[in-house]
This record gives C-alpha cells, structure tokens and sequence, in this order.
C-alpha cells in the first residue's frame, strides 16, 4: 500500500516545480470523483510551505493535476513563497491551485509575516494573482485587521 501511495504521489504534477507530500493516518483514492482524501493528522508539504488539519482533501482534473486543495478540521498552515510568507489557521481552507486563491472560514485568522499585518474574521478570501483580500464577520464579533504604520504621518500645518 504504502509503494502504492508513493507512486501515485510521486505522479501527481502541481503547478509549481516542487512535490507535493502528504502524511494521514488513513489514505483514500477516489478514482471517479478524482480526489485523494487524507485523513486523522494530515500534514501537507510542498517546499518550506505547510498546512496541518484533520482532513486534507486533493481534487485532480482530467491529467491528475490537482486543482483543488482542502484543509478541514483545526487547520493550521504556513504559506512560503517569494512575494508571500503568512501563517493562519481556520476550521476550513480551499486552495483553487490556477486561481491562486484561498477561502477560509471558520476562526480565520491570516498573519501576513511580511508586511506585519494580522487579518481576522469569520471568512477570509486572498487572491494572489490580483493582490486582493476581503474578510467577513459574523454576529459574534467584527473583521478585524492590524497593521504596522512604517513611519509616523507629519502633522499638518493649521490652516488660517
């Protein structure tokens, strides 16, 4: 099962040059609906980036390029790439891999390392390709989003 497991991996193409490795406690391929379903502590590895969850869900287009990543259950993850370094945690992640956009909901909670900034909120969208965030709030509390000021503004001259 387990040289079964690694050479589907290894087969599997992402869009980026780096591989994907997955590590579950139980290991399902659904050949029909093209997906692979890891589940009880899955932790997901692609170069220095990580996403650790109780499911981790891979869905496959038609030449088993994954599409879609799903992160469900106590997710905890750590993008890493050139432009972007951020780590958050939420009840659900969707990656859409050709989009370059993540959807969290649920206790979502986005820490961009670069930048200094902290995005909080029920539901959490980031789209990579067009440098754009928007959070949600529910009833039991606001959107919240902390930035760090790079230099303190000028006062202004009163006016007469």
């Amino acid at each position: 099962m387990m040289k079964w497991l690694i050479v589907l991996l290894a087969g599997w193409s992402l869009v980026s040059a780096n591989s994907l490795e997955v590590t579950a406690d139980h290991f399902t391929h659904i050949e029909k609906e093209r997906k692979a379903v890891f589940e009880g502590n899955a932790h997901a590895i692609e170069g220095k980036s990580r996403i650790d969850a109780k499911r981790f869900v891979v869905y496959f287009d038609d030449k088993n390029n994954a599409t879609e990543y799903q992160a469900i259950g106590n997710v905890r993850f750590e993008i890493v790439r050139p432009e972007q370094h951020i780590k958050g945690s939420c009840d659900h992640l969707t990656y859409r891999v050709a989009e370059e956009t993540y959807l969290l909901r649920g206790k979502a909670r986005v820490k961009d390392l670069i930048n200094g900034r902290l995005m909080q909120g029920e539901e959490i969208f980031l789209d990579n390709k067009n440098r754009k965030a928007t959070a949600k709030s529910d009833r039991k509390g606001p959107v919240k989003f902390i930035f760090k000021m790079k230099e303190k503004p000028k006062k202004k001259k009163p006016r007469k």
